[in-house]
């Protein structure tokens, strides 16, 4: 428990950056309470609230990791980036953010958070000196230093005017898609899709919150370049796996003519068959309750439901530590049971990778395994969407135009981070901890329930 505390239970632990993941929450809280309109007093009270909190934690938890990793400053501990983050922003009263604008206001956290991680990962001098105390006080007043510093440099762009030129010169435009919009939508699509926190609540949370109405012409063509996007990372993670069933599936003939003896023995057979049955599962119940779940969108609190009942799951599935079944023992019914659950996935709120990778695993198949072939499932189910969708709106979407730049924008920081996304994803499910990913889910949840967006 101290070593779960001690990394912001579990940021520290993601395999990419645990110090960025670990300064995060504090930017985030910083953003959402200036967006909403909070008091710079109520917000510094918070941000102090924070700066405490992580502190604390380090000093009294740290040595018990420092201990268990032989490590003087193990990167597992992240509360100390918490703190020093949070310290950034306790010169919110001196910042005059109190009338800015909410672009202001998340360019101001930006900042503060880049200002931060400049200062953390380069310790100039004296920050690097403080390194040398001992235990966790080390490894904590290195990012108050650093925090200290950062707040200055915070302080100096605001009194200079900096952020609010930065804030005046960055416009997402969200109706029209230009670049720097189609690019952060693209960034939430490679990054929600293959992480289990469902893409479609956020895009819904993300119309509600930042009042996103594009035209649906546009929306349609720029959706059809994000999922080409999503599809471009699955090939480059799983280019060996596929390149391999692809093989196997020419190659089928050495087993005989036999149908069922070249399914039993041909573990490309056996994938594809496995494949094809979730695959029907899925495309039938979701061409019958689709209207019903497209109405859900429009209730955020039963969105807000799914997110707990995502993240339940997740922590249901980190429970199960006996999943020992290869794909070649797992069932025809066992992958309907898959397909089912990705049929599920179309209620926003439901991750469709989490549904899917959970359940796979819930029925015995190991984590591998239930991974890889959770995003194999994705192929067939984003080409068919796609297709439907395409066949459906033809005219929209032809009728509708998009800058190149934007599509192309969209497109490849969508398999950009869709690639990072998958690899987090990979190396948290097969060390059990998807329970990150379920907090976030009840955080995100409680927020929407709180806050009451819609």
């Amino acid at each position: 428990m101290k070593r779960l505390a001690a990394s912001c239970f579990g940021l520290g632990r993601l395999p990419v950056a645990p110090g960025t993941w670990g300064s995060l929450p504090a930017a985030i809280v910083f953003g959402l309470m200036c967006h909403f309109g909070a008091s710079p007093a109520l917000t510094s009270i918070a941000m102090a609230v924070l700066a405490l909190a992580g502190s604390i934690v380090c000093v009294k938890f740290a040595p018990a990791t420092i201990a268990a990793t032989g490590k003087n400053d193990p990167g597992e501990v992240v509360a100390d980036e918490l703190a020093g983050q949070a310290i950034t922003f306790l010169v919110c009263p001196f910042l005059a953010l109190g009338t800015a604008s909410s672009r202001q206001a998340w360019v101001t956290a930006a900042a503060g958070f880049v200002l931060f991680r400049i200062f953390d990962i380069a310790k100039p001098w004296p920050i690097h000196k403080l390194e040398k105390l001992p235990e966790g006080w080390g490894i904590l007043a290195d990012d108050l230093m650093a925090g200290v510093c950062a707040a200055v440099g915070l302080f100096v762009c605001s009194r200079t005017g900096l952020l609010e030129y930065v804030s005046e010169s960055v416009h997402l435009d969200f109706s029209s898609l230009n670049t720097l919009s189609a690019a952060f939508l693209g960034a939430v699509q490679g990054l929600t899709e293959f992480l289990p926190v469902s893409s479609s609540g956020h895009l819904v949370l993300f119309e509600s919150w930042l009042e996103f109405n594009p035209e649906e012409s546009r929306m349609l063509l720029f959706d059809m370049a994000t999922h080409v996007g999503t599809l471009l990372a699955i090939f480059i993670v799983f280019h060996k796996s596929i390149v391999s069933f692809a093989k196997g599936l020419f190659t089928c003939g050495k087993y005989g003519r036999n149908a069922v003896e070249v399914y039993k023995r041909s573990p490309s057979v056996h994938l594809m068959v496995l494949g094809c049955a979730a695959t029907v599962v899925t495309g039938t119940l979701g061409m019958l309750l689709k209207d019903y779940f497209v109405a859900a969108r429009d209730n955020l609190k039963l969105i807000a439901l799914m997110w707990l009942v995502t993240g339940t799951l997740l922590l249901i599935t980190d429970w199960r530590k006996n999943a020992r079944v290869g794909l070649r023992q797992f069932a025809l019914w066992q992958a309907v049971v898959v397909g089912l659950a990705q049929s599920a996935a179309i209620m926003p709120g439901i991750s469709r990778s989490g549904a899917t990778i959970c359940v796979a695993i819930l029925l015995g198949l190991r984590r591998r395994w239930a991974i890889e072939f959770s995003f194999l499932l994705a192929i067939p189910a984003i080409l068919g969407a796609t297709a439907i969708e395409l066949a459906r709106n033809i005219g929209e979407i032809s009728s509708g135009s998009l800058p190149i730049s934007s599509v192309l924008a969209g497109m490849i920081v969508a398999a950009a981070v869709g690639v990072l996304a998958l690899k987090v994803l990979i190396k948290t499910s097969r060390t059990a901890n998807l329970r990150f990913f379920a907090f976030y889910c009840y955080i995100l949840a409680c927020f929407v329930l709180a806050w009451g967006l819609r």
